[in-house]
Protein backbone atom coordinates (compact mmCIF):
# COMPACT_ATOMS: atom_id res chain seq x y z
CA UNK A 1 0.00 0.00 0.00
CA UNK A 2 1.02 3.28 -0.14
CA UNK A 3 3.65 4.96 1.67
CA UNK A 4 3.17 7.26 4.61
CA UNK A 5 4.30 10.51 5.15
CA UNK A 6 6.98 11.33 7.18
CA UNK A 7 6.90 14.60 7.52
CA UNK A 8 3.76 16.87 9.48
CA UNK A 9 3.02 19.03 6.74
CA UNK A 10 -0.71 19.53 7.63
CA UNK A 11 -1.95 23.10 7.28
CA UNK A 12 -3.31 25.19 10.23
CA UNK A 13 -6.25 24.66 11.08
CA UNK A 14 -8.99 27.15 9.93
CA UNK A 15 -11.74 28.67 12.00
CA UNK A 16 -14.36 27.69 9.23
CA UNK A 17 -13.15 24.06 8.96
CA UNK A 18 -13.53 23.46 12.80
CA UNK A 19 -17.74 23.96 12.65
CA UNK A 20 -18.35 21.29 10.35
CA UNK A 21 -15.55 18.93 11.92
CA UNK A 22 -17.47 19.53 15.84
CA UNK A 23 -21.02 18.98 13.65
CA UNK A 24 -18.90 15.37 12.31
CA UNK A 25 -18.45 14.30 15.76
CA UNK A 26 -21.66 15.44 17.33
CA UNK A 27 -22.90 13.15 14.77
CA UNK A 28 -20.50 10.53 15.57
CA UNK A 29 -21.29 10.16 19.75
CA UNK A 30 -24.89 9.81 18.69
CA UNK A 31 -24.41 7.26 16.76
CA UNK A 32 -21.81 5.61 18.77
CA UNK A 33 -24.57 5.90 21.97
CA UNK A 34 -21.27 7.60 24.04
CA UNK A 35 -21.07 11.25 24.99
CA UNK A 36 -18.19 12.85 26.66
CA UNK A 37 -15.01 10.29 25.91
CA UNK A 38 -13.12 12.14 22.93
CA UNK A 39 -10.51 14.17 25.25
CA UNK A 40 -8.92 17.24 24.12
CA UNK A 41 -6.14 15.76 22.51
CA UNK A 42 -8.08 12.98 20.56
CA UNK A 43 -10.63 15.66 19.34
CA UNK A 44 -7.04 18.18 18.28
CA UNK A 45 -6.11 15.19 16.21
CA UNK A 46 -9.31 14.59 14.71
CA UNK A 47 -9.48 18.45 13.51
CA UNK A 48 -5.73 18.44 12.52
CA UNK A 49 -6.14 15.26 10.38
CA UNK A 50 -9.81 16.21 9.06
CA UNK A 51 -8.34 19.86 7.77
CA UNK A 52 -5.58 18.25 5.87
CA UNK A 53 -7.88 15.58 4.05
CA UNK A 54 -10.98 17.94 3.57
CA UNK A 55 -8.93 21.36 3.29
CA UNK A 56 -12.08 22.88 2.02
CA UNK A 57 -14.75 21.36 4.18
CA UNK A 58 -16.95 20.29 1.50
CA UNK A 59 -17.33 16.12 1.65
CA UNK A 60 -20.09 14.52 0.42
CA UNK A 61 -22.16 12.26 2.35
CA UNK A 62 -20.01 8.90 1.77
CA UNK A 63 -17.18 10.90 2.45
CA UNK A 64 -18.77 11.77 5.81
CA UNK A 65 -19.93 8.87 6.36
CA UNK A 66 -16.69 7.15 6.39
CA UNK A 67 -14.93 9.69 8.68
CA UNK A 68 -18.17 9.49 11.30
CA UNK A 69 -17.52 5.68 10.92
CA UNK A 70 -14.02 5.78 12.37
CA UNK A 71 -15.20 8.76 15.08
CA UNK A 72 -17.75 6.11 16.27
CA UNK A 73 -14.71 2.92 15.85
CA UNK A 74 -12.75 5.02 18.08
CA UNK A 75 -15.67 6.29 20.99
CA UNK A 76 -16.31 2.68 20.73
CA UNK A 77 -13.15 1.77 21.37
CA UNK A 78 -13.02 4.18 24.74
CA UNK A 79 -16.12 3.06 25.82
CA UNK A 80 -14.75 -0.39 25.87
CA UNK A 81 -12.03 0.14 27.83
CA UNK A 82 -14.47 1.63 30.65
CA UNK A 83 -16.16 -1.13 30.45
CA UNK A 84 -13.69 -3.60 30.53
CA UNK A 85 -10.59 -2.30 32.43
CA UNK A 86 -8.89 -5.19 32.62
CA UNK A 87 -8.19 -4.84 29.06
CA UNK A 88 -5.52 -2.30 30.52
CA UNK A 89 -4.04 -4.60 32.01
CA UNK A 90 -3.05 -6.95 28.94
CA UNK A 91 0.84 -7.40 28.61
CA UNK A 92 2.30 -7.11 24.71
CA UNK A 93 5.37 -9.33 24.92
CA UNK A 94 7.74 -9.58 22.16
CA UNK A 95 5.81 -8.51 19.39
CA UNK A 96 7.53 -8.61 15.53
CA UNK A 97 7.34 -5.86 13.81
CA UNK A 98 7.98 -6.31 9.43
CA UNK A 99 8.87 -2.43 8.62
CA UNK A 100 10.44 -0.97 5.25
CA UNK A 101 9.42 0.01 2.37
CA UNK A 102 5.91 -1.02 0.35
CA UNK A 103 7.19 -3.52 -2.89
CA UNK A 104 10.20 -5.31 -0.87
CA UNK A 105 8.86 -8.36 0.30
CA UNK A 106 7.38 -6.97 3.60
CA UNK A 107 4.02 -8.36 2.81
CA UNK A 108 5.04 -11.95 2.06
CA UNK A 109 7.21 -11.82 5.64
CA UNK A 110 3.75 -11.01 7.23
CA UNK A 111 2.00 -13.38 5.63
CA UNK A 112 4.73 -16.11 6.50
CA UNK A 113 5.75 -14.86 10.23
CA UNK A 114 2.04 -15.25 10.95
CA UNK A 115 2.10 -19.16 9.53
CA UNK A 116 3.93 -19.57 13.29
CA UNK A 117 0.90 -21.19 15.42
CA UNK A 118 2.54 -19.04 18.06
CA UNK A 119 1.70 -15.59 16.59
CA UNK A 120 -1.63 -13.52 15.26
CA UNK A 121 -1.63 -10.64 13.39
CA UNK A 122 -4.10 -7.84 13.19
CA UNK A 123 -6.76 -8.45 10.36
CA UNK A 124 -9.20 -6.50 8.55
CA UNK A 125 -11.85 -7.77 10.43
CA UNK A 126 -10.36 -6.23 13.78
CA UNK A 127 -9.94 -2.88 11.89
CA UNK A 128 -13.30 -2.69 10.51
CA UNK A 129 -15.06 -4.08 13.43
CA UNK A 130 -13.11 -3.87 16.79
CA UNK A 131 -15.73 -3.53 19.41
CA UNK A 132 -17.04 -5.39 21.29
CA UNK A 133 -13.45 -6.84 21.69
CA UNK A 134 -13.25 -10.19 20.76
CA UNK A 135 -12.68 -11.57 24.19
CA UNK A 136 -16.21 -10.59 25.36
CA UNK A 137 -17.77 -11.59 21.99
CA UNK A 138 -16.94 -12.53 18.43
CA UNK A 139 -18.09 -10.66 15.79
CA UNK A 140 -21.88 -12.03 14.02
CA UNK A 141 -21.85 -12.75 11.23
CA UNK A 142 -23.61 -9.97 10.35
CA UNK A 143 -20.43 -7.95 11.42
CA UNK A 144 -18.80 -10.02 8.99
CA UNK A 145 -20.47 -9.27 6.09
CA UNK A 146 -20.52 -5.47 6.43
CA UNK A 147 -17.16 -5.75 7.12
CA UNK A 148 -16.00 -7.87 4.21
CA UNK A 149 -18.76 -5.37 2.06
CA UNK A 150 -16.47 -2.54 2.60
CA UNK A 151 -13.58 -4.30 1.89
CA UNK A 152 -15.32 -5.60 -1.70
CA UNK A 153 -16.37 -1.96 -2.10
CA UNK A 154 -12.64 -0.67 -1.87
CA UNK A 155 -11.95 -3.53 -4.49
CA UNK A 156 -15.02 -2.60 -6.58
CA UNK A 157 -13.99 0.81 -7.18
CA UNK A 158 -10.10 -0.06 -7.56
CA UNK A 159 -10.17 -2.73 -9.57
CA UNK A 160 -6.63 -3.22 -10.81
CA UNK A 161 -5.48 -3.52 -6.58
CA UNK A 162 -5.67 -7.28 -6.54
CA UNK A 163 -3.00 -7.23 -9.78
CA UNK A 164 -0.67 -5.58 -7.51
CA UNK A 165 -1.67 -6.43 -3.86
CA UNK A 166 -3.69 -10.11 -4.04
CA UNK A 167 -3.07 -10.15 -0.60
CA UNK A 168 -6.89 -8.73 -0.18
CA UNK A 169 -8.28 -11.84 -1.34
CA UNK A 170 -8.30 -12.92 2.62
CA UNK A 171 -11.31 -10.76 2.63
CA UNK A 172 -11.79 -10.70 6.79
CA UNK A 173 -8.78 -12.21 7.24
CA UNK A 174 -6.66 -10.33 5.15
CA UNK A 175 -3.18 -8.82 7.44
CA UNK A 176 -3.40 -5.19 7.53
CA UNK A 177 -0.70 -2.96 7.68
CA UNK A 178 -0.28 -0.32 10.91
CA UNK A 179 -1.03 2.32 9.39
CA UNK A 180 -4.89 1.33 9.64
CA UNK A 181 -4.88 1.47 13.31
CA UNK A 182 -3.24 4.45 13.67
CA UNK A 183 -6.28 5.70 11.60
CA UNK A 184 -8.42 4.78 14.45
CA UNK A 185 -6.69 7.06 16.27
CA UNK A 186 -6.37 10.21 13.96
CA UNK A 187 -2.66 9.51 12.99
CA UNK A 188 -2.71 8.84 9.18
CA UNK A 189 -5.10 8.80 7.06
CA UNK A 190 -5.15 5.65 5.77
CA UNK A 191 -7.10 5.04 1.87
CA UNK A 192 -8.36 1.26 2.77
CA UNK A 193 -10.48 3.32 5.58
CA UNK A 194 -10.66 6.54 3.65
CA UNK A 195 -11.43 5.61 0.21
CA UNK A 196 -14.40 8.15 -0.53
CA UNK A 197 -12.38 11.01 0.42
CA UNK A 198 -11.09 12.34 -2.34
CA UNK A 199 -8.69 14.92 -0.90
CA UNK A 200 -6.99 11.82 1.34
CA UNK A 201 -3.94 11.92 -1.25
CA UNK A 202 -2.61 14.69 0.89
CA UNK A 203 -1.13 12.22 3.50
CA UNK A 204 -0.36 13.56 7.40
CA UNK A 205 1.91 11.57 9.15
CA UNK A 206 1.95 11.61 12.64
CA UNK A 207 2.17 14.73 14.86
CA UNK A 208 3.16 12.69 18.23
CA UNK A 209 4.52 9.57 17.18
CA UNK A 210 4.80 8.35 20.99
CA UNK A 211 1.22 8.39 20.85
CA UNK A 212 0.39 6.64 17.67
CA UNK A 213 2.55 3.59 19.19
CA UNK A 214 0.95 4.20 22.61
CA UNK A 215 -2.80 4.01 20.66
CA UNK A 216 -0.74 0.56 18.50
CA UNK A 217 -0.11 -1.10 22.14
CA UNK A 218 -3.71 0.15 23.64
CA UNK A 219 -5.42 -1.47 20.02
CA UNK A 220 -3.40 -4.51 20.26
CA UNK A 221 -4.75 -5.25 24.34
CA UNK A 222 -7.64 -4.75 23.14
CA UNK A 223 -7.83 -7.63 20.61
CA UNK A 224 -5.50 -9.93 22.98
CA UNK A 225 -7.64 -9.17 25.51
CA UNK A 226 -9.26 -12.90 26.92
CA UNK A 227 -7.91 -14.75 23.45
CA UNK A 228 -4.99 -17.42 23.86
CA UNK A 229 -1.46 -15.87 24.67
CA UNK A 230 0.37 -15.31 21.56
CA UNK A 231 2.62 -13.06 19.82
CA UNK A 232 2.15 -10.38 17.40
CA UNK A 233 3.00 -10.06 13.65
CA UNK A 234 2.42 -6.39 12.98
CA UNK A 235 3.51 -4.53 9.69
CA UNK A 236 3.77 -1.01 8.36
CA UNK A 237 5.96 1.59 6.42
CA UNK A 238 5.53 4.35 9.66
CA UNK A 239 7.81 2.16 11.43
CA UNK A 240 10.96 3.59 9.50
CA UNK A 241 10.28 7.12 10.15
CA UNK A 242 9.01 6.25 13.95
CA UNK A 243 11.82 4.05 15.10
CA UNK A 244 12.98 4.97 18.08
CA UNK A 245 8.86 5.78 19.21
CA UNK A 246 8.11 1.92 18.16
CA UNK A 247 11.12 0.88 20.56
CA UNK A 248 9.86 2.95 23.07
CA UNK A 249 6.78 1.71 23.25
CA UNK A 250 7.85 -2.10 22.34
CA UNK A 251 11.02 -2.38 24.32
CA UNK A 252 11.31 -6.21 23.83
CA UNK A 253 9.82 -5.84 19.91
CA UNK A 254 12.13 -7.78 17.41
CA UNK A 255 11.98 -6.15 14.09
CA UNK A 256 12.85 -7.31 9.96
CA UNK A 257 13.55 -4.84 7.42
CA UNK A 258 13.64 -6.31 4.15
CA UNK A 259 15.89 -3.86 1.55
CA UNK A 260 15.18 -3.49 -1.87
CA UNK A 261 17.05 -1.86 -5.01
CA UNK A 262 15.04 1.12 -5.33
CA UNK A 263 14.80 1.11 -8.85
CA UNK A 264 12.69 -2.18 -9.14
CA UNK A 265 10.66 -0.49 -5.54
CA UNK A 266 9.13 2.45 -6.81
CA UNK A 267 7.94 1.94 -10.16
CA UNK A 268 6.23 -0.57 -8.13
CA UNK A 269 4.99 1.74 -5.29
CA UNK A 270 4.21 4.29 -7.75
CA UNK A 271 1.77 2.20 -9.86
CA UNK A 272 -0.04 1.20 -6.81
CA UNK A 273 -0.75 4.68 -5.88
CA UNK A 274 -1.71 5.13 -8.92
CA UNK A 275 -4.29 2.54 -9.10
CA UNK A 276 -5.50 3.22 -6.18
CA UNK A 277 -5.52 6.97 -5.75
CA UNK A 278 -6.80 7.22 -9.54
CA UNK A 279 -10.17 5.98 -8.38
CA UNK A 280 -10.60 7.64 -5.12
CA UNK A 281 -10.26 11.00 -6.86
CA UNK A 282 -11.99 9.94 -10.22
CA UNK A 283 -8.99 10.22 -12.09
CA UNK A 284 -8.62 13.94 -11.49
CA UNK A 285 -5.46 13.57 -9.65
CA UNK A 286 -1.88 14.77 -10.91
CA UNK A 287 -0.19 12.14 -11.14
CA UNK A 288 3.61 13.71 -12.37
CA UNK A 289 2.68 16.18 -8.62
CA UNK A 290 1.53 12.97 -6.44
CA UNK A 291 4.85 10.59 -7.49
CA UNK A 292 7.25 13.65 -7.56
CA UNK A 293 6.29 14.22 -4.19
CA UNK A 294 6.16 10.89 -2.79
CA UNK A 295 9.22 9.90 -4.25
CA UNK A 296 10.96 13.45 -2.31
CA UNK A 297 9.34 12.78 0.67
CA UNK A 298 10.50 8.96 0.99
CA UNK A 299 13.50 10.04 0.38
CA UNK A 300 13.93 12.60 2.85
CA UNK A 301 12.44 10.49 5.74
CA UNK A 302 15.04 7.64 4.48
CA UNK A 303 17.95 10.03 4.85
CA UNK A 304 16.77 10.89 8.42
CA UNK A 305 15.97 7.10 9.38
CA UNK A 306 19.83 6.42 7.98
CA UNK A 307 20.89 9.12 10.42
CA UNK A 308 19.30 7.82 13.18
CA UNK A 309 21.40 5.45 15.62
CA UNK A 310 18.30 3.04 16.09
CA UNK A 311 18.63 1.99 12.78
CA UNK A 312 21.61 0.20 13.91
CA UNK A 313 19.61 -1.12 17.44
CA UNK A 314 20.45 -4.55 17.55
CA UNK A 315 16.43 -5.29 18.12
CA UNK A 316 16.40 -4.34 14.52
CA UNK A 317 17.53 -7.59 11.70
CA UNK A 318 18.12 -6.15 7.87
CA UNK A 319 17.78 -8.79 5.22
CA UNK A 320 18.49 -8.25 1.55
CA UNK A 321 15.65 -8.84 -0.33
CA UNK A 322 17.11 -11.20 -2.84
CA UNK A 323 18.03 -13.22 0.47
CA UNK A 324 14.15 -13.29 1.06
CA UNK A 325 13.30 -13.85 -2.75
CA UNK A 326 15.71 -17.15 -2.94
CA UNK A 327 14.56 -18.96 0.29
CA UNK A 328 12.19 -17.20 2.58
CA UNK A 329 11.95 -20.36 4.79
CA UNK A 330 15.48 -20.18 5.42
CA UNK A 331 15.46 -16.34 5.91
CA UNK A 332 13.13 -16.23 8.77
CA UNK A 333 14.76 -19.11 10.20
CA UNK A 334 17.93 -16.84 10.55
CA UNK A 335 15.83 -14.07 11.98
CA UNK A 336 14.18 -16.47 14.39
CA UNK A 337 17.60 -17.82 15.18
CA UNK A 338 18.64 -14.10 16.14
CA UNK A 339 15.53 -13.77 18.32
CA UNK A 340 15.86 -16.58 20.24
CA UNK A 341 12.74 -18.13 18.81
CA UNK A 342 12.20 -21.62 17.78
CA UNK A 343 11.00 -22.67 14.21
CA UNK A 344 9.16 -25.59 14.95
CA UNK A 345 8.93 -28.70 12.15
CA UNK A 346 5.02 -27.03 12.06
CA UNK A 347 5.55 -23.56 11.90
CA UNK A 348 8.38 -24.88 9.08
CA UNK A 349 5.70 -26.74 7.53
CA UNK A 350 3.01 -23.98 7.76
CA UNK A 351 5.20 -21.83 5.74
CA UNK A 352 5.94 -24.19 3.13
CA UNK A 353 2.63 -24.92 2.38
CA UNK A 354 1.72 -21.40 1.88
CA UNK A 355 4.46 -20.83 -0.81
CA UNK A 356 3.57 -24.01 -2.31
CA UNK A 357 -0.21 -23.18 -2.04
CA UNK A 358 -1.67 -21.58 -5.86
CA UNK A 359 -4.07 -19.72 -3.76
CA UNK A 360 -1.00 -17.72 -3.08
CA UNK A 361 0.89 -17.38 -5.84
CA UNK A 362 1.30 -13.66 -6.66
CA UNK A 363 0.29 -13.45 -10.43
CA UNK A 364 -3.18 -15.16 -9.15
CA UNK A 365 -4.68 -11.95 -11.03
CA UNK A 366 -2.18 -11.76 -13.60
CA UNK A 367 1.60 -9.32 -13.27
CA UNK A 368 1.47 -5.65 -13.96
CA UNK A 369 3.51 -4.03 -16.41
CA UNK A 370 5.35 -1.18 -14.95
CA UNK A 371 6.33 1.94 -16.59
CA UNK A 372 7.99 5.37 -15.13
CA UNK A 373 6.71 7.50 -18.08
CA UNK A 374 2.92 8.52 -16.77
CA UNK A 375 4.59 9.71 -13.57
CA UNK A 376 7.33 12.13 -15.37
CA UNK A 377 9.76 10.35 -13.56
CA UNK A 378 13.46 9.19 -15.24
CA UNK A 379 14.87 6.15 -13.75
CA UNK A 380 17.82 8.20 -13.16
CA UNK A 381 16.09 10.55 -10.80
CA UNK A 382 15.19 7.24 -8.77
CA UNK A 383 18.95 6.70 -8.21
CA UNK A 384 19.79 9.70 -7.28
CA UNK A 385 17.60 10.33 -4.70
CA UNK A 386 18.18 7.39 -3.08
CA UNK A 387 21.55 6.99 -3.93
CA UNK A 388 22.56 7.19 0.27
CA UNK A 389 20.35 4.34 0.64
CA UNK A 390 21.25 1.98 -1.49
CA UNK A 391 25.25 2.10 -0.91
CA UNK A 392 24.25 1.36 2.72
CA UNK A 393 21.75 -1.66 2.15
CA UNK A 394 22.08 -2.42 -1.89
CA UNK A 395 25.04 -3.37 -3.12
Amino acid sequence: MPADNPEDTTPPLHAQAAGWIDRVIASAEIVAGHRGLIDDGLRARIHRQLSAIVPDGRAGPEALNQIRKIICRRIELLADRTAYPAIAEERIERPIFVIGAGRTGTSLLQSLLAQDPASRSPTWLDTHRPSPPPGHAAPTAMARRLALRELEDLLDMAPGLLRLHPYWDAGNEALIEDEEIFTLDFHNAYPSLLYHVTAVTNGVGAADPAAAYAFHHDFLQQLQWRQPARHWVCKGVYHQWGLEALLRQYPDAQCIWPHRDPAQVYPSVLAIIATLYGPITNWTIDLKAVARAALERTALGLEKALANPFIDDPRVFHVDFRELARDPVALIGKAYAQWNRPVTAQFEAAMRGWLASPANRPDRYGRHGYDLAPFGIDPDEIDALFGSYRERFCK
